[in-house]
């Protein structure tokens, strides 16, 4: 496998803020994905990174990233998971909580939450992954929960960022990124 992280920045760059771009990444990439989107672009940009985590519990996130020496004093999680797999959900001011998956307006408003919070900075938002809601809610709900979140980073400035999972990939699903993504990059 090509090391992704220069595809991801150089696309990151070459597009800039207000265009959401869908990575769509096999699942062996994921860490590396991670690392050029918080590392090599976020920290080396000086942006502050809202992940949304749907997928891997905030707190394995946060501990994968300083195993890997990656600073995570700009990221802050909304994770919509640790409730459902009943992980600890306490002590951290840079993670806000949503009880479950299938709760997407709240994903939305804690996501306006730790904006207003942070106001003035530049920022990206990832969403880690598509996959796992649609797990959890229909293509049509996901369809106006992606036009509304795009649509609110976009209005920002910031960098909207969509992670899926290429073996995961459901036709419904594709076609529904192709809807609300500005760019789709297939990761090799």
């Amino acid at each position: 496998m090509e090391d992704i992280a220069p595809q991801i920045t150089n696309r990151l760059e070459e597009l800039g803020p207000a265009v959401s771009v869908n990575f769509s990444l096999g699942i062996e990439g994921y860490f590396d994905t991670l690392t050029a989107l918080i590392d090599r672009f976020c920290n080396a940009k000086k942006l502050m990174c809202i992940y949304i985590s749907v997928n891997v519990p905030s707190s394995t996130i946060m501990s994968a990233l300083e195993s890997l020496e990656i600073s995570t004093a700009k990221v802050r999680f909304v994770d919509c998971i640790s409730f459902a797999t009943m992980e600890n959900t306490g002590g951290d001011d840079r993670t806000v909580y949503v009880e479950s998956p299938t709760m997407l307006e709240y994903i939305v408003l804690k996501m306006e939450y730790l904006l207003r919070k942070n106001k003035g900075e530049q920022f990206m938002v990832v969403l880690d992954s598509v996959n796992s809601l649609a797990a959890h809610n229909e293509v049509r709900m996901l369809y106006e929960f992606m036009q509304v979140l795009m649509a609110s980073v976009k209005s920002r400035g910031g960098y909207p960022v969509i992670l899926s999972i290429e073996e995961q990939m459901k036709p419904e699903l594709r076609e529904m990124l192709m809807l609300v993504s500005d760019q789709m990059v297939t990761l090799k």
